[in-house]
């Protein structure tokens, strides 16, 4: 089959309904690439999970674009021309708009079903993404693309950040082809548990030693303490801007409480929790450092989301502390998780040297790709 058409696929308003065959498509497709890559699928969530969220677009505008067969019989395909088969889904991509603040940029995420690659099918997804980005007046597209560490004296692209590097491959070949250049690369490590009791408690000792008694640990699960909410805001807004992000065009995110409630009922409506270990100074009162671990209801992987140290507090082992403070939060409540998956930016050396010393072991690399129109 080769014969295809490009379509844009809008999202309901709500989750109320059935979940859509191109949505489960979505699902398959990282499924099978992810085992491709990684030889395991801890990334990618059910589709009863994710859909959800995924119609939920106070903070996000979110709709797909998918190559589907040309040829495809009508009592194959439903009212609006989609398939109703997932099988027939040849690749999708998609696009996400923030709303609330970095409303220049689009994130573009596509994958093409491994038995359809080299017929231009990504070509053209990237194609009517771009047409979708000139029409909403948004000038910066950005990628984020699992790759290989290149072996000694393989090509590889070196971002712009000049640390770290990706392997050429088809997924290289493909970015820059459309214009798109490597702004930064990232360290994707995975830490197998377990991590000993005696080894998180020797850190936590060293932390605290170091730290001295103007802070101390706080912890909590799935929903935020309303008293805590506006520092956890200023947290988050800070950390948009305060972590590595290279060449991206990335502005400082807008957060308040109700943004940090959202995101809170984001994660439970995805049927994840969440451990979150947090430092408050003790004679501000604010929160100065914080770590977050996603843990998907039913699996025995976790991700390690968020963690910051607020540049006016570091060097006091804050970020060791909160990691591994959250480590023995996690075996209390969800004993079942045998790896955490992390990402860092390459140039992130404080940071990787912590999650180096806990045990954590490179897996992968992902390229952040941008494209200016």
């Amino acid at each position: 089959m080769s014969a295809y058409r490009v379509v844009r696929i809008e999202l309901p308003p709500d989750s109320t309904g059935p979940i859509p065959a191109w949505h489960r498509a979505w699902t398959d497709l990282n499924r099978e690439w992810h085992l491709e890559a990684f030889d395991h699928d801890d990334m990618v969530s059910p589709a009863v999970n994710t859909w959800p969220n995924l119609t939920d677009q106070r903070l996000w505008g979110k709709s797909y674009v998918a190559a589907v067969p040309a040829d495809l019989p009508a009592e194959k395909c439903d009212e609006t021309g989609l398939p109703i088969d997932p099988n027939d889904y040849l690749g999708l991509a998609f696009l996400g708009m923030p709303l609330k603040d970095n409303q220049h940029l689009v994130e573009f995420d596509p994958v093409v079903r491994a038995a359809h690659r080299g017929k231009g099918i990504g070509s053209a997804l990237w194609f009517e993404t771009e047409q979708v980005t000139r029409e909403a007046g948004r000038a910066t597209v950005i990628a984020y693309a699992i790759h290989r560490e290149p072996a000694e004296g393989e090509d590889r692209m070196i971002p712009a950040t000049e640390s770290g590097a990706v392997a050429a491959d088809h997924i290289t070949r493909f970015a820059s082809r459309h214009g798109f250049t490597v702004e930064q690369v990232e360290q994707q490590s995975t830490l197998f548990l377990p991590v000993s009791a005696g080894a998180t408690a020797s850190w936590i000792a060293e932390a605290e030693m170091k730290a001295g008694s103007d802070y101390r640990l706080l912890q909590w699960a799935n929903r935020t303490p309303e008293g805590r909410l506006d520092a956890m805001a200023a947290l988050y807004q800070r950390m948009s801007v305060d972590t590595p992000s290279g060449e991206v065009e990335f502005e400082e995110e807008v957060w308040d409480a109700d943004r940090v409630r959202q995101n809170d009922e984001r994660v439970a409506k995805s049927g994840r929790s969440y451990l979150l270990s947090a430092v408050e100074h003790v004679p501000s009162g604010a929160l100065v450092a914080f770590t977050e671990l996603n843990v998907p209801q039913g699996r025995i992987a976790a991700y390690q989301h968020e963690t910051l140290v607020h540049g006016e507090h570091r060097g006091k082992r804050l970020g060791l502390w909160v990691k591994a403070a959250n480590l023995d939060f996690l075996v209390r409540e969800h004993p079942q998780v045998q790896r955490i998956h992390t990402w860092n930016a390459d140039e992130n050396h404080h940071m990787l040297a912590i999650n180096k010393r806990i045990g954590f072991q490179v897996a992968s690399v992902e390229g952040v790709w941008q494209r200016k129109l």
